[in-house]
């Protein structure tokens, strides 16, 4: 937790000084920032992931059993945040992870969600893996954010579609684990190291 927060707090930082000189008419427009602050944003998302896998890892190594989290969790809202953040969001060339041919569309909004026990933390990061995932592969269609709450097993099913290739059923077995990808050869043009999805299996096993 230690190490997380040191590495965090200053992309914490840079990430905060950008977005504060890029509102100035001076550098709004400056390609060089922009670029800092979306190589920011992607580190500050691998850190994440990566302390994320460690606290699971040490706590499975030492055989700790983990009460389910039991906040209130407005999965309306955490929705709104992933979606906004994930328009943000940049690709490794600097540009918008979202392509122009993309919708990304948030169902949640118009759906009445009742409040559920969880970790809004641990609710917005798999959110926000699954979104950038399906986003980063998704060339043209849409992506979109549903939900639906299932009344007799009193929880919260959670969807994430896309219109993108799809993934083998090779590939589908080795996606969920640590710094697995569904093809190295094809995967070689996007950005990442195959953790986003393997915090996502982690994170539902601890929801």
């Amino acid at each position: 937790a230690m190490l997380s927060h040191e590495i965090r707090s200053p992309l914490h930082g840079i990430l905060g000084l950008t977005e504060s000189m890029l509102k100035s008419e001076r550098h709004k427009e400056n390609r060089q920032l922009n670029m800092v602050k979306g190589c920011a944003a992607r580190l500050l998302d691998l850190v994440t992931n990566i302390m994320e896998l460690a606290q699971n890892e040490k706590r499975s190594s030492e055989g700790k059993q983990i009460a389910r989290p039991k906040e209130p969790v407005d999965f309306a809202l955490i929705a709104h945040e992933v979606t906004t953040m994930s328009k943000m969001a940049m690709d490794k060339s600097s540009k918008s992870l979202v392509k122009p041919t993309v919708e990304l569309i948030n169902k949640c909004a118009e759906q009445s969600l009742p409040i559920v026990p969880g970790c809004p933390h641990k609710c917005t990061q798999l959110l926000y893996n699954l979104v950038t995932n399906a986003c980063k592969f998704t060339m043209a269609g849409s992506v979109t954010i549903s939900a639906v709450y299932l009344q007799d097993a009193q929880r919260l099913e959670v969807s994430v579609t896309d219109t993108g290739r799809g993934i083998s059923p090779e590939g589908q077995k080795r996606i969920f684990q640590p710094f697995e990808q569904e093809s190295e050869n094809e995967t070689r043009g996007f950005q990442g190291i195959g953790l986003g999805l393997a915090v996502c299996s982690e994170g539902c096993n601890l929801l």
